[in-house]
């Protein structure tokens, strides 16, 4: 008996047996196998090898988060993004410092608080991160048709949007 890939949709039925849910239950489910694909080390690990840079997936979740919110935030924000601890985002910083991708700058109003910014070669990294990225997508749906590819761009945002958090109930 051949085994499932586990981040590919599974049946269209309730976890607990409850029976068929329909639609909902296949976009619940390849969403969430979506975001495990996305957000798993080895994956990140691929797009930073196949842009020929040289960060752990750790590193890589970073540089995206700071490109996204327009090179600048402070630590304890990108903490709460990646979901580390302090050390891990200190150490994480540290390295990306370090490697010439970020620099701390402390803050004007307040020179107790510091800020950590992408630098020029930070910038030019996400830059080519994120071009990678839309590699995979052009290469995920070169066989589908320019009505989906278009349908995929406007449904996608607008779903995203759409969600709340919390669920209303």
């Amino acid at each position: 008996m051949a085994t499932q890939d586990p981040l590919t949709p599974g049946p269209t039925t309730h976890p607990t047996g409850a029976g068929r849910l329909g639609q909902n239950d296949e976009v619940l489910r390849a969403l969430t196998a979506l975001v495990s694909r996305w957000n798993s080390h080895d994956f990140q690990r691929t797009v930073a090898t196949a842009s020929g840079i040289d960060l752990d997936p750790t590193a890589v979740r970073a540089l995206y988060f700071l490109g996204k919110e327009g090179g600048t935030a402070t630590p304890s924000t990108v903490a709460t993004e990646l979901h580390l601890s302090r050390p891990s985002t200190s150490k994480l910083l540290a390295r990306l410092s370090e490697a010439g991708l970020l620099q701390r700058e402390v803050q004007v109003r307040d020179r107790r608080s510091v800020s950590v910014s992408l630098t020029a070669l930070g910038r030019t990294t996400y830059e080519e991160l994120f071009d990678a990225g839309l590699a995979m997508i052009d290469a995920a749906t070169l066989d589908w048709l320019p009505a989906d590819r278009a349908a995929l761009t406007r449904l996608l945002p607008r779903f995203l949007n759409s969600l709340t958090i919390p669920p209303p109930q």
